[in-house]
């Protein structure tokens, strides 16, 4: 009796020690693929002229990001919070300044003079904006999903080390 008591709480803070040590893990493993990623003050050299941009034709130039959406990310997983600035950090708004396709990820200058001359007087833009890895998981029950499948692991772990204890709790007469 003693003897089959020890084995079970042995067993039972195995298992939680190795359902806590994994838990972590699986919870890493599940945020990697289902998180975006963020690109932060991406530099994006524009074409110039000299120490300002070519006023002739660069309002109408197309700039394409780094992470510019591919394949299944066109439709699925579009570029979302997209920020451009100048190089001295004054943020340009969409739409007036700048145009920007979010499935695509391309930008191109709106304003002809003021934008170039007044928003650009260095010739680099920084670009903030979300996007998927290549890894992302795109369906949204997908996402649900794996993202529960870490509180269903650690119920599990716990359900199975009290079922442990509460065995040898019966078994020695602590719980009648």
């Amino acid at each position: 009796m003693v003897n089959s008591s020890a084995s079970k709480l042995i067993a039972g803070f195995i298992l939680l020690i190795i359902g806590i040590v994994l838990i972590s893990q699986v919870a890493i493993q599940g945020q990697v693929v289902t998180a975006k990623k963020g690109s932060s003050s991406e530099s994006q050299a524009l074409s110039t002229n000299g120490t300002q941009l070519n006023i002739t034709g660069m309002e109408n130039a197309d700039y394409t990001i780094t992470n510019a959406p591919t394949g299944w990310k066109v439709l699925d997983c579009p570029i979302t919070n997209f920020v451009l600035a100048n190089a001295s950090g004054s943020t340009l708004v969409e739409d007036t300044d700048f145009v920007f396709d979010e499935a695509t990820g391309i930008y191109s200058l709106t304003k002809t003079t003021l934008t170039i001359s007044t928003l650009y007087p260095i010739n680099t833009s920084y670009a903030t904006y979300t996007y998927c890895g290549d890894d992302y998981m795109n369906l949204s029950w997908g996402r649900t999903g794996i993202n529960l499948i870490p509180g269903f692991f650690a119920i599990t772990m716990l359900l199975i080390s009290v079922g442990l204890f509460y065995s040898v709790a019966k078994e020695n007469g602590i719980i009648k």
